[in-house]
């Protein structure tokens, strides 16, 4: 006796099947929203005032030059002989580890000079080259010596000073610049985010990346 094979039906799910499955597909990506909704964002810490400074170029470089670009900033003079070499030669790691699109303009670096009487454009892009400077991606700054001051000190938090230097005959005025070693991050609205040590690229870049087009901050 030949049995014939039942023609498939439709297939039903049991209620309970379908909420299992519904609750299973749930949990990780509520799980994966959570971890977007409750990643820290990152501190607002000041708003840069307007400046007017000038670059290796020797143009006018304003606030308004940095907006749209998330920026890395540190604080450096020509003839520094031992700080400023090895914070320029940190910042051309970081320099180095950007992506195509970051170079592109996502991401900025900055290096403004302490030492603003000495520091020509034409000196800073002399120092710029030494150290493989990009000069569409690593701008150079100086200017006058006030507005420097009141740039870094009052805008970027950071602080600047000549010493008067006790091993030469005072009447040589001859001075140490202390400087902040500190880099800074800056948003895209021209917002400080961030004071990292010069060694925490890892960090450093994942912030800067976050603040960029599509970045969560």
């Amino acid at each position: 006796m030949q049995v014939l094979a039942d023609k498939p039906g439709k297939l039903v799910l049991h209620p309970g099947w379908v909420a299992f499955a519904a609750l299973a597909l749930a949990l990780p990506m509520g799980a994966l929203l959570f971890r977007q909704t409750a990643a820290p964002d990152l501190p607002l810490l000041g708003d840069l005032p307007s400046f007017s400074l000038v670059a290796e170029d020797g143009k006018p470089f304003r606030k308004d030059d940095l907006l749209g670009r998330v920026w890395i900033a540190d604080f450096v003079f020509t003839s520094c002989a031992d700080a400023c070499p090895r914070l320029q030669a940190k910042m051309k790691k970081l320099q180095d580890r950007l992506i195509p699109a970051e170079q592109g303009g996502n991401i900025g670096l900055l290096s403004i000079s302490v030492d603003p009487e000495r520091d020509t454009p034409e000196k800073l892009r002399q120092y710029a080259v030494t150290f493989g400077a990009r000069p569409s991606l690593w701008r150079s700054l100086t200017g006058d010596q006030r507005e420097v001051e009141r740039t870094v000190v009052r805008g970027f938090h950071t602080a600047m000073a000549k010493v008067p230097r006790e091993d030469v005959d005072p009447r040589l005025a001859a001075f140490d610049i202390m400087h902040g070693e500190r880099l800074v991050l800056v948003d895209r609205m021209g917002r400080i985010r961030g004071y990292y040590d010069a060694d925490d690229r890892d960090r450093l870049l994942r912030d800067a990346r976050s603040l960029t087009v599509g970045g969560r901050g």
